[in-house]
């Protein structure tokens, strides 16, 4: 299961996105989507490079993310695999921003603000963007919009981030024509049409395309990690 949460996560980089919203009340509050506590007093459950994951910051993201996953699995969820994926999700989402700096990527104001503004849970009943509802929002969750706003920040790069790599991975010819004859071979019944057989074969490459961007993507991942110094303290998980 965690790997299947790992694959859903490279193929829809929003998904994060559906969460956010349903934890704010009380992770936002805290932590944002990455904001690090400087009190000492609290333990770390992980630190990657100088940032640090405090082990009340991290009991707060577990408890909303049990939540929204049990409701997302049902019978599959399985509580000490979301566990795991927890401290994996606090530490990839720092490495993929360390990523994006090291692409030189960034978000702009404009940018940061169409996200907001496109939000429904910040349009009223005309579908309009309303500054009311997003004061109350900030108001509810007794955060700023300057702190608000950088979480989003940050998961609108790290999308950037993703989709970028995405952007530039394709199939080489040989890998386009590995694809088609796996997908022909695939196909038995004589009587299929050449238009089936089209949409067989176009499903088999952009799926071979699929599986190399989340290859590739995955391996520059792995690259940043093996260039980050990433210490997690299991017994405080």
């Amino acid at each position: 299961m965690l790997k299947l949460l790992r694959e859903g996560a490279l193929e829809n980089p929003w998904i994060y996105r559906g969460i956010i919203f349903l934890i704010a009340a009380t992770f936002v509050i805290s932590m944002g989507w990455w904001g690090f506590s400087e009190d000492d007093r609290d333990p770390y459950v992980a630190q990657i490079d100088q940032a640090r994951i405090t082990r009340a910051q991290y009991l707060r993201y577990k408890e909303n993310a049990y939540r929204y996953y049990r409701d997302q699995l049902k019978e599959n969820f399985k509580e000490e695999m979301v566990n795991q994926f927890v401290i994996n999700t606090l530490v990839e989402r720092q490495l993929w921003l360390k990523l994006a700096r090291e692409m030189r990527l960034s978000i702009g104001v404009d940018e940061l603000r169409d996200v907001l503004t496109r939000d429904s849970t910040f349009h009223n009943d005309q579908g309009r963007f309303d500054p009311d509802r997003y004061q109350f929002f900030l108001s509810r969750s007794r955060t700023t919009a300057e702190e608000f706003e950088q979480s989003v920040r940050e998961d609108v790069l790290i999308d950037k981030t993703k989709r970028t790599l995405q952007d530039g991975i394709i199939l080489t010819e040989s890998e386009i024509v590995e694809a088609k004859s796996e997908s022909s071979k695939q196909i038995t019944d004589l009587k299929t049409t050449p238009e089936k057989r089209f949409e067989e074969a176009t499903q088999a490459i952009q799926g071979a395309l699929r599986q190399k961007q989340q290859r590739v993507m995955m391996s520059m991942l792995n690259r940043i990690r093996a260039a980050t110094r990433i210490e997690i303290k299991d017994p405080y998980l």
